[in-house]
């Protein structure tokens, strides 16, 4: 799906937290018009990850654009991530043990899962998965 150019793994961490340095790097390549259309269409959707990693911690779609394109590094976005009165160790580790399960069976996204892997995991489609996180390293990677 991205054949030039390399986004951080779902389960790649900044600050502790899984999928912030993807989410972010979504958002610079967006704004840099270098992340693919199907990808800009989804970013920050309420029914996809993006939504699900800001509602766990209780964010507003500009506000997070609005700190990505502040922070002239990860490291100054892990400090104002920190900040917020929602991140808390606990928050970060029940987000850690739940995001990697988002779209499997009995788990939200399940449906969303089956519905968007058409377009954004066709390989899911042929090789099936068991969840989004899943889905997104195999069209990836593979």
């Amino acid at each position: 799906m991205l054949p030039t150019m390399i986004l951080p793994r779902p389960t790649d961490q900044l600050a502790g937290c899984c999928w912030l340095p993807r989410f972010a790097a979504k958002v610079r390549a967006s704004r840099s018009k270098q992340l693919p259309f199907v990808y800009r269409l989804a970013l920050g959707h309420s029914l996809g990850i993006d939504g699900s990693f800001l509602r766990q911690f209780k964010i507003s779609h500009q506000q997070f654009i609005h700190a990505v394109e502040q922070a002239p590094s990860n490291e100054a976005l892990a400090q104002w991530f920190l900040t917020l009165p929602a991140v808390t160790d606990i928050s970060i580790k029940s987000w850690n043990r739940h995001a990697p399960l988002l779209g499997s069976k009995g788990h939200p996204g399940y449906l969303t899962r089956h519905l968007i892997k058409w377009v954004l995991y066709p390989k899911s489609v042929t090789h099936p998965v068991g969840s989004l996180f899943e889905a997104i390293e195999q069209d990836e990677r593979s």
